[in-house]
């Protein structure tokens, strides 16, 4: 899929899965397209993040950005999301009304979960049908702007804002549709695109010839973006300590989210020395198990430090092992005022 190994029989049943995949994704958006199918509107402004791909291209992130940045502006967002991964997923459920209380990772996903604990002050509702999630976020806290978690194939949802995140990293993977590559919908999709995030701009082999690229199938902004670490937090006893202490430390990594090779280069790139990268499956539900592997692979390697994502480290909350870590980041935008523009609209 991400075009690294091949194998001849394999690839070719694939393709051929890729071409009925392909169809079925035409005659769906046909169908909105031609009025068939209802494209139905929210109250209020809604602002989708969403990619072309599979796999972690940073939406998470961006939407604690983007919340941050419309409370900082004096706006009253709300985040609606599907909640991938949680139990009764057919079901609308308020992960946080803002004040603090909480669902946990099992009942909101891991991903809205995150969200809810990084944004105070922000209302969180997961649903499968993002109207009716939107309609009762609206109802029960009366947000001016509701932020779209990975909503770009949600096309049943009207938007005003659309904005598409790529990889900078691996855009396209090997260019071709699931499951013969990574690509949700054909690259020509990028055309209902409002603005194009490339995230992880700095590990692009070639950052104009990808932004040519992304020119040729829409006539959106392209803007650029990194994560930036922000700081070390220990599980155990929430205390936050500084980035220093990574450079030189033998550490294993644990990640649980699309791509776990790029949370190895973000330790290494502050200077950690990664004994071993433990991948679990994206949105992996952590048990006693699997902790004690992590313990285990750290006194085989010698680390003294088990480091994971915050996307893993809710569903690791209430531990009271003192060598797991969690790596907080933030989303800077490369072209900020250009960016503050578009958020904010005419």
């Amino acid at each position: 899929m991400y075009g690294r190994e091949r194998n001849l029989i394999v690839e070719a049943l694939l393709f051929c899965l890729s071409l009925l995949y392909g169809v079925l994704v035409r005659a769906r958006l046909s169908l909105y397209r031609l009025g068939l199918f209802r494209t139905l509107r929210l109250p209020v402004r809604v602002i989708s993040v969403g990619n072309i791909t599979l796999g972690g291209t940073g939406k998470t992130p961006t939407v604690i950005h983007l919340a941050e940045v419309f409370r900082g502006g004096g706006k009253r967002p709300a985040v609606v999301s599907r909640g991938y991964g949680r139990r009764n997923e057919g079901e609308i459920a308020v992960v946080t009304d803002g004040s603090g209380a909480r669902l946990g990772p099992d009942e909101a996903g891991d991903e809205p979960a995150m969200i809810a604990s990084c944004c105070a002050g922000v209302p969180v509702v997961v649903g499968s049908d993002r109207w009716r999630a939107g309609l009762l976020a609206i109802d029960r806290f009366h947000p001016d702007v509701v932020i779209l978690d990975d909503g770009f194939q949600h096309v049943r949802l009207h938007r005003d804002l659309n904005i598409v995140l790529v990889d900078g990293a691996d855009p396209f993977g090997n260019g071709r549709l699931f499951p013969a590559g990574i690509l949700r919908e054909p690259l020509g999709q990028l055309g209902r695109a409002d603005v194009v995030l490339i995230t992880r701009a700095s590990a692009a082999a070639d950052l104009a010839s990808l932004k040519e690229q992304i020119s040729r199938y829409t006539a959106a902004d392209i803007l650029t973006s990194n994560v930036v670490p922000r700081d070390l937090v220990n599980l155990a006893t929430g205390a936050a300590f500084p980035l220093e202490g990574l450079r030189g430390s033998a550490v294993i990594a644990a990640a649980g989210i699309g791509r776990p090779g790029s949370f190895r280069s973000l330790l290494e790139s502050l200077g950690a020395e990664v004994r071993d990268l433990k991948a679990f499956p994206d949105h992996h539900r952590y048990g006693p198990p699997d902790l004690e592997e992590l313990r285990r692979l750290a006194t085989d390697r010698g680390a003294g430090m088990i480091v994971t994502t915050e996307k893993d480290a809710v569903k690791l909350a209430g531990t009271t092992r003192d060598d797991l870590w969690m790596l907080r980041i933030r989303l800077e935008v490369v072209e900020k005022e250009r960016w503050e523009r578009v958020l904010w609209g005419p």
